[in-house]
């Protein structure tokens, strides 16, 4: 015979997402304007390695 499932798998994950639904007052927090600043900065950098100024700037340097 076929074993009844009884739906224990959402009572076990009840337990994760409180877990992870608490708030720690050592947890880092960033804000929207921090992600943006570094995405910013992050894609300022990759188009400046694409058009060779990093590179450049590395010559003058050393």
């Amino acid at each position: 015979m076929a074993k009844k499932n009884d739906g224990g798998g959402i009572q076990q994950a009840a337990g994760l997402i409180r877990y992870f639904d608490e708030e720690s007052e050592h947890a880092w927090r960033i804000t929207k304007l921090q992600v943006y600043a570094a995405c910013i900065i992050l894609a300022g950098f990759f188009y400046m390695v694409n058009m060779g100024v990093a590179q450049a700037i590395w010559r003058a340097i050393f």
